[in-house]
């Protein structure tokens, strides 16, 4: 079950167990614990064991019964065998990853110790938003247990025996009855009244990842090793969230007034609030350009398309000129750009990692590479479920 838990103990913790710095006389010191450098060097090492290009290329040419032998004889993946007698083919091999996302993520807070536990628990908090999300448009949408359970990964303060009494509820209201332990209830019990209203639900996911991003840039704005570079990533996947957002917002059938854009908005980006706001009023090519090319997006956008079209000319006005283009026709993102863009993030938390070895970075790098590990084998199961091409596969995969 949820307990309440103490932000100033959590505060606390950043400044003992692991890594610190602290300046004296105009000199940073960093400390840096035994217990750090062991857990660290850990996750370097998990890190090196999932799958590489070529494997993913292996399992792409086999049969569904085929990934599931496979899998089976992986260190990781033990689970698919475990459940064989309850689920079968590509439903298997997707339970048995996610469970497997689980366990590497309870495992993460086992070894973690001081400020690296702290600040993997508030990084893996986002799981919680979620899957209480998840449960409660099941809920108010009367979509199967099963199906709603299979998008469940258990890994943060909502555990696994509190989700399966959730999926039990029948009604909106006892889900949130239930979550009062939850420290992010406080912006559940705002729409308590009006659950299952239509649009409610985006603006409650909304203010969770509000409170959700702000807690954590919070905590990792003390003097921990590793936290600046923390800080920059999240700040940046923040505007990446805002611009997808936005993106969804103008695509929508129904138009909407900036209020709409304001309250999807979630403040700690690089990227002033304002300017997404004037992005989304503007009518002409040419000032959607200017506006969009002050933005941090652009260069990494850009690299994304010139890797994934293997075009070194691809510039960042060329960038720019493509997303107005989905702009003026309301149209979302090119999904394989999206991809692009998630792999050139990747890239940047593995180049963090090693800058930072002793440090918060190279957990959460792992992390995030075991989610996207799991996201593809999910993306090959499904695709050879419903008959896909593998080069159509391909196109979901992310490394």
């Amino acid at each position: 079950m949820v307990t309440g838990r103490d932000r100033s103990a959590r505060e606390m913790n950043l400044t003992i167990g692991c890594a610190f710095m602290r300046e004296h006389e105009h000199e940073e010191v960093v400390v840096i614990s035994p217990s750090c450098i062991y857990a660290c060097t850990r996750f370097r090492v998990r890190r090196t064991k999932l799958l590489p290009r070529e494997e993913y290329l292996r399992i792409m040419r086999m049969s569904i019964p085929e990934v599931i032998a496979h899998l089976g004889r992986q260190e990781d993946y033990q689970e698919i065998m475990d459940l064989a007698g309850d689920f079968s083919g590509a439903q298997l091999i997707e339970e048995a990853v996610n469970r497997s996302l689980a366990r590497s993520f309870r495992s993460a807070m086992a070894i973690a110790p001081g400020d690296l536990h702290t600040l993997t628990g508030e990084y893996l908090a986002r799981w919680d938003i979620a899957n209480v999300m998840a449960i409660l448009r099941g809920t108010v949408h009367n979509i199967p247990r099963r199906q709603v359970r299979d998008l469940l990964i258990p890994a943060g303060e909502v555990d696994s025996a509190l989700l399966d009494h959730l999926l039990d509820l029948t009604g909106c209201g006892d889900v949130l009855e239930s979550l009062q332990g939850w420290r992010l209830y406080p912006v559940l019990a705002e729409y308590y009244r009006i659950c299952g209203e239509k649009g409610v639900f985006a603006r409650i996911e909304n203010e969770l990842y509000r409170r959700y991003y702000a807690g954590l840039l919070g905590l990792a704005a003390s003097r921990c090793s590793g936290c600046r570079e923390l800080i920059a990533y999240l700040r940046f996947e923040i505007d990446i969230t805002n611009m997808k957002n936005l993106l969804r917002i103008h695509c929508a059938r129904e138009a909407c007034d900036i209020t709409v854009v304001d309250r999807t908005m979630i403040s700690g980006g690089r990227i002033p609030l304002s300017l997404f706001r004037r992005l989304y009023s503007v009518e002409t090519e040419e000032e959607f350009v200017n506006i969009f090319l002050q933005t941090e997006i652009v260069p990494i956008l850009a690299q994304a398309v010139r890797e994934l079209r293997q075009d070194p000319n691809f510039s960042s006005i060329d960038a720019a000129e493509l997303v107005w283009r989905r702009w003026h026709q309301h149209r979302r993102p090119i999904h394989e750009v999206e991809i692009a863009i998630t792999r050139v993030r990747l890239q940047q938390m593995d180049s963090l990692s090693r800058r930072q070895p002793f440090s918060v970075l190279p957990v959460l790098a792992y992390l995030e590479r075991k989610k996207y590990e799991v996201a593809n084998l999910r993306a090959i199961a499904r695709g050879k479920a419903f008959g896909l091409p593998p080069e159509r596969i391909w196109q979901y995969i992310v490394m």
